[in-house]
Order: structure tokens, then C-alpha cells, then sequence
């Protein structure tokens, strides 16, 4: 068994080179990208289709999914996540990071988002720069962004 958590990243753009920048509820001021673990059973993009239904409430055809990255992009999470997840039993304590399958999915620049469509999972989602999402991004997660946008052609 993988010591890495399998999870589906999916970068939303409009087309114009804005990505979408979405806050978590839990953790404000922290900026991610919709994302996931892969369920047993799952392909990747079968999962990131499943989050941009549950996290942002895209469903097809509100998107397209233009471009993947064909590797996963590993991180290891810090000590004080894994010892936090370690205390509260969390079944992810068992890993020691994720690794992400990256996917780009386009929309048009006046869809609309439901953050309410599962279960709320960001207090607010907005149009940004690519170097906005590195920026705010938690660090451990900053090289995968970077990679994954440069190879998308959204960063130089």
C-alpha cells in the first residue's frame, strides 16, 4: 500500500487566465483549489469530477477538463498535521502525505458557483491570478501548484 493518500486536483480557470482561488471555511485566509481523495474503485478523473460537483457544484456541461498532468505530484504533510490527524484517529494519520492527480477544467467566466451543493467545504470562492493561489496556499502544498500551473500553461 501507498504511503501517499491518492487525491484528484482540479484547477478551475476561465479561459482568460484567472484560476479560481477558493477559501476554506475551516481555515480562513487559506487558499486552495478544489481537491479530494480518490475513492476505492475510482480513476482520478472520475473523482475530480465528483469534487467539482460536491465542492463547487459544477456539473457537466458548466465545465470541460482540457488538460491532465499523466503523474501524480507527491507532498509530505508537516509533523504537526500528521501528529494533529495522529490524535484525532483520523484514517489519513496512516499516510504521510497525498498524492495528487492534477486536472484543468475551463468555464465560462460568469458561471455560477454552489458552495452549499454537499457539504460546505470553503466560505468563498473568487477569480484570481495563478501567483495568488501559490501565495496563498499552505507551504507544504506550494511546489505541486507551482508545477501543476506552469505545466498547464497558466505560470511562467
Amino acid at each position: 500500500m501507498s504511503t501517499y493518500r491518492p487525491n484528484a486536483a482540479i484547477i478551475v480557470t476561465d479561459g482568460n487566465g484567472r484560476v479560481l482561488l477558493c477559501e476554506r471555511a475551516d481555515l480562513p485566509g487559506a487558499v486552495q483549489t478544489v481537491q479530494g481523495g480518490i475513492d476505492e474503485g475510482e480513476t482520478p478523473e472520475r473523482a475530480a469530477r465528483r469534487e467539482l460537483a460536491e465542492e463547487v457544484g459544477l456539473m457537466e456541461p458548466d465545465y470541460e477538463i482540457v488538460s491532465s498532468i499523466a503523474e501524480p505530484l507527491r507532498y509530505v504533510w508537516p509533523p504537526e498535521l500528521r501528529d494533529r490527524l495522529r490524535e484525532q484517529r483520523d484514517a489519513f494519520a496512516e499516510f504521510e502525505g497525498q498524492e495528487q492527480y492534477f486536472f484543468l477544467a475551463r468555464v465560462s467566466p460568469d458561471v455560477t458557483f454552489d458552495l452549499d451543493a454537499h457539504v460546505r467545504e470553503f466560505s468563498r470562492v473568487w477569480w484570481g491570478l495563478p501567483e495568488e493561489m501559490i501565495e496563498g496556499a499552505w507551504e507544504y502544498k506550494k511546489p505541486n501548484l507551482k508545477s501543476a500551473l506552469r505545466q498547464f500553461g497558466l505560470l511562467n
